[in-house]
């Protein structure tokens, strides 16, 4: 290979990096723009809702499990009736049974 052939692919080659970079910053400066643009959009309520929903979502999810948790342990493990397991009675029996002097 010639000198001249070595420096047109040489050429070619440092043009397609070149080409490769730019598109590269092209679509960071995209991005970059579409992410900014949301936030500027939405306005102080709709922020402060969606906050609100980030910080209770683990919060109901407990609450969910909890409730899943006491229905399985009282109406599958247990062998009980399905409806007595939100009566409060019920549970107050079963701490009465549990923490009672004896």
């Amino acid at each position: 290979m010639s000198m001249a052939d070595e420096r047109i692919e040489r050429d070619r080659f440092e043009s397609q990096a070149d080409e490769g970079s730019t598109d590269r910053k092209k679509r960071r400066k995209r991005a970059k723009n579409v992410g900014t643009s949301n936030k500027k959009q939405r306005s102080k309520g709709v922020k402060m809702l969606l906050w609100t929903l980030r910080k209770s979502i683990v919060p109901l999810i407990m609450i969910i499990m909890l409730v899943t948790g006491l229905y399985v342990g009282y109406v599958v493990a247990g062998k009980q009736p399905d409806g007595d397991v939100f009566h409060w009675s019920t549970w107050q029996h079963l701490y009465d049974l549990i923490f009672a002097e004896s």
